[in-house]
């Protein structure tokens, strides 16, 4: 951070958009930004967006659907893993994800913008927002456009934003509501993922999976969706042996590395049993919702 030379701290996004350039950063709750040369490398200015008024939490229900939740970029972990209103979706488990994400006082400032824009592998919230099919809505200079999160991140630190502000980030109430879970393997319980694994199930009326989403991360370049394994679930009753075959096919769609928390055969044997415990939750809160 030495080499910053200029702090702006604009009023409102069209001001904020302008001030996007090669050589300036966008800075929130700095979580990532102070500690990461990667971010900082070229950079020479800071655009500050606390004062866009990007901090909320909201649900809008539609006259053909159960409605969404919106999410502001600036909204700090701390005020998701306490939302009363994120605690009643999906069986809590966004709020769940960012009370782990690192300590209380590192929660009290970090958004979860800045967790979707960081598009590390590990991210906590990123796998549960896959889960959740939640969608990233950039604002430039030629407008907003709306981008799944599937979609949003092309590697460690690289995003599709081309001089864009992350502004919101939204995903429905699921219908039905099924179960979700989150799972994460730790050196402690604040500290980065070695593995951590989400999952979100809807059982029809007979018991069988009629919806699934699996999402690992910390596994790859980037968080992923376990797109086969999903698809061998619907039908199926849940079960032993059903969710073993589940983590089978995730362990087989990650690409781990071997870094200083572990090695990659650990991650990719470890991947499986964060799947099937996360699946064994989701599936239990499933079937209270029969």
């Amino acid at each position: 951070m030495l080499n910053i030379t200029d702090y702006h701290r604009p009023n409102t996004v069209k001001e904020a958009v302008a001030l996007l350039v090669p050589g300036r950063a966008v800075v929130a709750g700095g979580t990532d930004l102070m500690v990461n040369p990667r971010y900082t490398q070229g950079i020479t200015e800071l655009v500050d967006i606390t004062g866009l008024g990007l901090s909320y939490i909201r649900r809008a229900d539609g006259l053909k659907a159960k409605g969404a939740i919106y999410l502001g970029a600036a909204t700090t972990m701390y005020e998701i893993q306490n939302s009363t209103l994120l605690a009643s979706v999906a069986g809590g488990i966004l709020a769940q994800a960012a009370g782990t994400c690192g300590s209380p006082n590192i929660r009290n400032v970090a958004t979860i913008g800045g967790n979707v824009c960081a598009a590390l592998p590990s991210g906590d919230t990123l796998t549960t927002l896959l889960v959740l099919d939640a969608r990233v809505t950039l604002e430039g200079a030629g407008g907003q456009r709306e981008v799944a999160l599937a979609d949003f991140f092309l590697g460690p630190a690289r995003t599709v934003l081309q001089n864009e502000l992350v502004v919101e980030i939204s995903f429905p109430v699921p219908e039905p509501p099924g179960g979700a879970a989150f799972y994460k393997l730790g050196r402690t319980e604040e500290d980065i993922s070695i593995v951590n694994a989400a999952a979100r199930l809807a059982l029809d009326p007979a018991g069988r999976v009629s919806q699934a989403r699996i999402a690992a991360g910390a596994v790859a370049p980037t968080p992923l969706r376990a797109y086969q394994a999903e698809e061998f679930l619907l039908g199926k009753l849940p079960g032993p042996a059903t969710f073993a075959e589940a983590a089978r096919l995730t362990m087989e769609a990650v690409k781990p590395i071997t870094d200083q928390r572990a090695t990659a055969e650990y991650r990719r044997q470890v991947t499986g049993g964060c799947a099937r415990r996360a699946l064994e939750q989701a599936a239990a809160i499933a079937r209270q919702s029969l």
